[in-house]
């Protein structure tokens, strides 16, 4: 590509010849898009809920807290503390209906956090630049079809123009091509409109038409021509316009694109193999663009695109690699909100900011002095407090850091004070110092995100130290007091884990429940509900409820799992619903049982496994087994149904498991919901237990060899156990394997059983 200065110099070729070179990422006026750098800061993809009040640690499949936390991603930080800031606001999703519990992740997921976000401040920027859902270039689209719009608009108040002018004009630029085709639905591959245009316009049309044909070039995706784009604009930026309102338009817009052009063109040169290299790109170009945009903004400080051109200058600041003036520019932009060059789009500033500032360079994270906010600061601040243990942990603050940073944060004490007391609670593991640089009253009146955080910092240090009771009055104030969105689900959780401790669940169910939230009912209902608490759930919610439905599978399903056969035959008298083979979960015809529990499984109607070997149906099984339940055929059948259907997965827990899976050991043990022992009588039974205690009986018959071949089957074809949470020394499984092959030899499961896994 040749150089600015040769760039200027060359003549510019007809317009059917301009179309030559081809663009790396012409996208890039859409926005500051780069490799994600999830893993690093956060965002990641759902995996799991938490239902803990742990979330110090980060992981790659976060789910956040709306509260600011070291476990956090960074984006999810910056959202709190712009919501602080009067930026943006919540539009919080109803969680409490009764499906809805489905659709949303609990407590909170950064996809949720952005789609839920509102700009609360709004910028003088113009309609074509704003944020479209329906395309990832939402400015470089929306720009090309608002800007025929304003064309139009120019050409009607140019009374110099003719009206077959102004025809022919808006013909021309209804003709040219854009790759902006599947973003927004309107076909401009080809010119629909079969009109000829003129090989010379009049002088009065000619300034019109040069900035068509380069729009023309800009538009055209790959094969966007920027530098030949550059040199027809910079042939309109100094037009005498008198009192021609139009071509005044017309001069604003080419000055103004003249920076979009710089700023592609100084892409495209610093575009490598694999990423954009600023130093490879000419100083003059760099030099060229901040030329246009400083031009612009003193010469159209009410221009039609003065916000906009402010806020390409961050781009530029990205792309040179001046990354102190690109902080300082997002830090008086977050401080200047009133000022005409106020550009901010808040809902995707966290993002830009995770990835222009914190993570900009591949090889080191930023250096906090660098940081001069306290928004950015302290969301930064939190990521270098991480425990040792999370997803790519940085080196973490020291305290003596962080004192150096105080000065910075002299209008907010409080945020700086948050992050001492979360080193000492994070990193010291110390929640008796931490306390002391949290508040010392309880809360009143509304709470910020950053007051919530503190009180919730506060309440949860207070139970480590063993104030429960202290802690406990926190959270029942926080409950009651007016709330930001999502900070409800925060003060449930911590509402629901008393109630799991004291089997007191009034704050959930009942006339007198002040906890909403359906995740929790659902997990209450699942794992911590006592039969008591169930029956009375179902008793006052109809079995096509959400929550009546669940109670009803939790009593049927439990009392099986825990061999409490006659609590079965009794609940199913009373609880099954007569219609139960319409409840077929995901495959149910009627939509309204779609989302509830699969009621069909309990009409199982037994199978015959051989001659010998013959179930009958569930009620049957269960009958006989309340008679006697070390019957060694109905066990077997027993475990056949389980089999058979879900139910002997109803009560694994993957949001515990995962979450459990890699969290830092503090010498505390955070309560997790639902983690307690089952209040239901027996043992849980499992079909591998079942198979051994019936081999395991010293009788050389067929139950014995099926229920060897069984157990050797729960370890196919991984190895792992998907019969029961036993680890099963591989040793073991060769000896069943052994005595199926020697004592049952002549039996088809002996005969067909190759591996042992």
């Amino acid at each position: 590509m040749n150089h600015l200065a040769e760039t200027i110099k060359r003549p510019t070729r007809p317009f059917l010849n301009l179309i030559t070179k081809r663009c790396a990422l012409t996208i890039l006026t859409t926005g500051l898009m780069g490799v994600s750098i999830s893993a690093k800061a956060g965002g990641g993809d759902y995996c799991g809920s938490n239902f803990s009040l742990d979330n110090r640690t980060y992981n790659e499949c976060q789910i956040n807290f709306p509260i600011l936390d070291t476990g956090n991603d960074t984006q999810t930080n910056l959202y709190l503390l712009l919501a602080d800031k009067g930026l943006i606001h919540f539009d919080e999703p109803n969680t409490h209906d009764s499906d809805s519990y489905r659709a949303y992740d609990f407590p909170l997921t950064l996809s949720t956090l952005r789609q839920m976000a509102v700009n609360e401040v709004k910028n003088p920027d113009q309609n074509f630049l704003k944020q479209s859902e329906k395309s990832h270039y939402a400015e470089y689209c929306n720009s090309f079809h608002t800007g025929e719009e304003a064309l139009k608009d120019a050409l009607k108040i140019d009374t110099q123009l003719t009206s077959k002018e102004r025809l022919q004009l808006m013909q021309f630029r209804q003709a040219i091509r854009s790759e902006c085709t599947d973003s927004f639905g309107h076909d401009t591959s080809s010119a629909k409109n079969t009109s000829t245009f003129p090989l010379k316009w009049s002088v009065n049309a000619q300034p019109y038409a040069d900035y068509i044909m380069a729009t023309q070039l800009f538009y055209l995706g790959e094969k966007s021509d920027f530098d030949s784009a550059h040199n027809l604009y910079s042939a309109l930026i100094d037009l005498k316009t008198g009192d021609n309102a139009g071509l005044a338009w017309l001069v604003d817009t080419a000055n103004y694109m003249l920076i979009r052009t710089g700023i592609n063109r100084v892409y495209q040169h610093g575009m490598g193999d694999y990423r954009y290299k600023s130093e490879t790109v000419d100083p003059r170009l760099f030099a060229s663009t901040q030329k246009a945009i400083n031009t612009y903004l003193s010469h159209f400080k009410n221009g039609h695109y003065t916000a906009s051109a402010r806020g390409l200058q961050r781009r530029l600041y990205w792309l040179a690699g001046q990354q102190d003036k690109l902080i300082d520019e997002i830090e008086w932009q977050i401080d200047h909100t009133n000022s005409l060059l106020f550009n901010l789009d808040s809902r995707l500033l966290p993002e830009e900011i995770e990835q222009r500032v914190f993570f900009a360079s591949f090889d080191e994270l930023i250096d906090i002095n660098k940081l001069n906010g306290p928004i950015l600061l302290t969301s930064f601040a939190l990521y270098r407090l991480r425990p040792a243990d999370s997803l790519n942990a940085p080196k973490p603050l020291t305290l003596t850091e962080l004192e150096r940073l105080k000065p910075k944060f002299k209008n907010r004490m409080d945020l700086y004070q948050y992050l001492i007391a979360t080193y000492y609670f994070v990193q010291e593991k110390n929640p008796k110092l931490a306390i002391k640089y949290l508040p010392t009253t309880l809360p009143t009146g509304e709470m910020s995100y950053s007051r919530f955080s503190q009180y919730v910092l506060k309440a949860k240090a207070l139970q480590q130290i063993s104030r429960v009771d202290e802690a406990n009055a926190i959270w029942d104030r926080l409950h009651q007091l007016p709330t930001q969105p999502f900070q409800d689900t925060v003060t449930e959780l911590a509402l629901a884990l008393q109630a799991d401790q004291t089997n007191d669940y009034s704050k959930l169910f009942g006339n007198n429940a002040t906890v909403q939230s359906q995740n929790l009912k659902m997990r209450v209902i699942k794992y911590s509900a006592d039969p008591t608490l169930l029956k009375n759930i179902a008793n006052n919610h109809s079995s096509t409820d959400t929550i009546g439905a669940e109670a009803r599978y939790a009593l049927l399903a439990k009392s099986l799992i825990h061999g409490q056969y006659s609590d079965y035959l009794t609940y199913q008298q009373s609880y099954l619903p007569k219609n139960a083979q319409k409840y077929l979960g995901f495959d149910s015809e009627d939509e309204a049982l779609k989302y509830l529990p699969a009621f069909s499984e309990f009409n199982w109607q037994g199978k015959k496994v051989s001659p010998s070997i013959n179930c009958q149906d569930l009620t049957k099984t269960v009958t006989r087994l309340s008679q006697n339940p070390k019957d060694r055929l109905q066990t077997l059948c027993m475990a056949e149904f389980m089999d058979d259907t879900t139910i002997n997965y109803y009560l694994e827990d993957y949001d515990q498991s995962y979450h459990s899976s890699d969290q830092s050991d503090s010498g505390y043990r955070y309560p997790y919901l639902g983690d307690i022992p089952s209040r239901f009588e027996g043992q849980a039974l499992n079909r591998l237990d079942i198979y051994q205690s019936i081999f395991n009986s010293n009788r050389d018959d067929e139950l014995s060899a099926y229920a060897l071949h069984r157990a050797i089957g729960c370890f196919a074809s991984s190895g792992s156990n998907h019969c029961s949470d036993e680890n099963v020394d591989m040793s073991v499984r060769k000896a069943w394997f052994k005595r199926l092959k020697s004592d049952f030899k002549n039996t088809s499961w002996a005969k067909n059983q190759k591996y042992y896994w």
